[in-house]
Formats: structure tokens, sequence, C-alpha cells
């Protein structure tokens, strides 16, 4: 059992204090007891012819109770740590006492106490037999000096032997199945912390699976979506472009002036450009052997203007499907700058903060209402959605910041866990 700092004196418990205070004072306490009674019961009987002069007997007492005292005091196991020469010399200066006068049993019985908790087992049983005798002597008046006399006090010793041995038999099976259980506990108790630590390095464990799991799903459907749009849209974009063209080769096309036909070419050019740029969308090549903030860099190195990139704060790895979200959000921003913003200029600026990252795409373009953004005919509107749509299935938040005229601010920002430093 576990004691606050305050239930303890220096390195030892304070109940195991109070234990060994009680122990080296209740003999002393009990010999003060016996020699009280003993002075008594001499005093009243000196009247008698045989009595010993109480002038001879009461110094007689007092000197060996002193003696018994001194030694307990001195001697005893809490202080010296010899029990076994201590019981010994406790046991004879006991018979002494109880030889001197039987009143000293009140003293004696303490034994039966002591010798099981300072001797070892070969001892104690014989110890307790000796007890036994000193003890019967007391019942009796003192030791027998006749045959029957003799054969009550043996049958008396040997009856509480027989008792004390019973009763200490119980004690100690007692104390062993007690201290049995308090081994059985701190084995339960380390096992139950083992549990714990096990439990908590599995759900770890499944935790990271879990998120394993999630991005390898993630990856496997936008490589599906991109193979669909391969074989689907960008096919019959690419097979319009060609009839076209054909057509304009053979001359089916012939006239002064098509202007629906042309603008139909545009529009499919434009669209696989469009369709091209998601398959590039959907798959994230840049991100695959690299770090984010080298990824964006790669992103602004193509695109069709000057883009500055800056990265501030302890770089970390992200979940994949977070990078992957902050480079779309990167690369959206730029199309969108480079068809209808008319800038010359664009800041990229990735911040690492403790429990976010956020993303900042700055121009110094015509700027836009973003009120009115999706009403906008010429796909700003559908850009933006795409964005916060992107950026809210990882609970990532989008913040725009436009005036007409004035540039726009995109501000993404992600919420993440402890930093990991990148390698």
């Amino acid at each position: 059992m576990s004691t606050s700092p305050e239930a303890t004196v220096g390195a030892v418990p304070l109940d195991a204090v109070t234990d060994a205070n009680l122990r080296r004072w209740m003999p002393l306490t009990l010999l003060a007891a016996s020699l009280v009674v003993a002075v008594t019961d001499t005093v009243l009987s000196h009247r008698s012819a045989d009595a010993i002069p109480f002038r001879v007997a009461i110094p007689v007492l007092a000197g060996v109770t002193l003696l018994a005292a001194g030694w307990t005091w001195v001697f005893h196991p809490s202080v010296r740590g010899r029990p076994v020469t201590y019981f010994l010399v406790r046991l004879v200066l006991t018979a002494i006492l109880v030889g001197l006068n039987p009143w000293y049993g009140i003293y004696t019985w303490y034994a039966y106490v002591e010798g099981p908790n300072y001797l070892p087992d070969r001892l104690v049983y014989p110890a307790m037999g000796g007890v036994a005798m000193i003890a019967s002597a007391s019942y009796i008046g003192g030791y027998p000096t006749t045959p029957v006399l003799i054969v009550v006090w043996l049958l008396l010793s040997a009856g509480s032997f027989a008792l004390v041995r019973f009763v200490t038999g119980v004690v100690r099976k007692s104390r062993e199945q007690e201290i049995e259980r308090g081994r059985m506990l701190e084995e339960l108790t380390a096992t139950n912390q083992r549990l714990e630590e096990t439990l908590a390095e599995n759900r770890g464990l499944q935790n990271q699976l879990v998120t394993q799991a999630r991005e390898a799903g993630a990856l496997d459907e936008r490589a599906r979506l991109a193979g669909e749009i391969h074989d689907t849209l960008a096919q019959a974009l690419t097979g319009i472009i060609r009839q076209l063209e054909a057509a304009d080769r053979t001359g089916e096309l012939a006239g002064a002036t098509r202007p629906h036909v042309d603008q139909a070419a545009q529009l499919a050019r434009e669209g696989l450009s469009e369709a091209r740029r998601s398959l590039q969308a959907l798959r994230p090549g840049r991100l695959e052997g690299s770090t984010l903030p080298k990824a964006i860099q790669g992103v602004a190195a193509g695109a069709d203007l000057p883009v500055d990139v800056d990265v501030t704060g302890p770089v970390r790895v992200l979940p994949t499907d977070q990078e992957v979200v902050l480079l779309r959000v990167v690369q959206e921003a730029l199309a969108n700058v480079t068809k209808h913003a008319s800038a010359t200029r664009v800041g990229v600026t990735l911040t690492y903060l403790e429990d976010a990252v956020m993303l900042d795409v700055r121009d110094d373009g015509v700027g836009f209402d973003p009120d009115a953004v999706g009403e906008r005919p010429d796909g700003t509107g559908m850009g933006l959605t795409a964005m916060r749509d992107r950026l809210a299935r990882v609970d990532g938040t989008l913040i725009v910041e436009s005036t007409p005229g004035e540039g726009t601010a995109l501000v993404a920002t992600l919420p993440c866990g402890a930093p990991v430093t990148a390698s």
C-alpha cells in the first residue's frame, strides 16, 4: 500500500515507524504494570511467617525489572537488529521475574507476540515452548515444588504450547495468504498496466492503418477518375478537334466566315486543356518522392507568369490527402490567375504553424467581387467552389479577399497535429 509524502518519516512509512515504537514500548509498559502489582502483592503478604521481608524483595524485584527494561530499551530488535540474542536474554529475565513473583505473568504473555516476529522459523516453536512453561508457572503461583504441582505445571505447559502453536499457525497462514494476495495484486496491477499500454499501442496502430487505408483509397479513386477522364472526355475532345482539322484540310468547311466552327474548335481545345489539367490534378506526380514546398515550387516554375514562393516555419510531412489538396489549390489558383486576373506577379506563401498549415496565393491582377463570384460567366466561380470542396474534405477552409482593381488573395487553412520534421 502506498503512502503519501506526509505519511513517511525519511524513507520509512509512518505506519511502520508507529508499529516499531509500539513493539518497543509495549514490553516496557507491561514490565511497569507487573512491577506495580508485584510490589503491592509483596507488601500485602510480608506479615506471613514464611514471606521474604519486603525490604529485601522489593529492591530485588525493582533491580531485575530495571535490568529487563534496560535490555529491552537498548537491545530491542528495532534498535540493534539482533533478535535471537534479544529474545533469549529476554526469556531468561522473564523466567527469573516469574520466579520472584508470579504476577510477572502479565509481562510474560507478550513473548508470544515477539517470538514469531523476531525468531527464525526453526526457533519459533522451541521458544514458544519455553514461554509456555514460564507462563504456566505464573498460573500456579510460581515454579512447582511438589510432584502434583509438577504434573499440573507440565499439563498446563503442554496445553498452552498446543494452543499457542495452533494460533501461531493460523496467524502465519493468514500472513502468508496476505503476502500472496499482495503479490498477486502487484502482478495484476502490472498486467493491467501492460494491457493498457498494449491497447494504446493497438489504438495507435489502428489509427495509422485507417489513415493509410484512407489515403490509399483516395489515391486509387483519383487514379480511377483520371483513367475514366482520359479514356472518355479527353479522347472525345481529341477526336472532335482532329475531325474539325481534317474537315478543314479537305475543304468541307470552306467559306469566308465560319465563326461557329472556329468557336467550336476553340472550345474543344480549351476543354481538352482543362481535361488534361484535371488529369494532372488527379495524378499528383510532383509529390512522389518530394516534399510539398518543392512540389509547389515546381508548379510555380511551370506557370505562364512570375511566381514567388516563400516557405515559413519548420517544414513537416502532412498526410498525403492534405498535401494533395494544398497542391491542387495552388494549381487551381495559378490557373485562375493566368486566365482571368491579368496579373503581372503572383506570390505564394506556405506557412507551417504549430497546429495548422496556411497557404496564401496573392496576385496584383484586376480582382473581382467575391460575393458575386457564382454569377461570373468565365468559370472562376466553379474553380473556387472546387477549392472549397477539396479543402472541406480534409476539414480545411478557404478565405477569398478581393476588390475589383486591387488584386486577389486566397487563404487556405488546414488543421494538423504535432510537428514532424520532414527529412
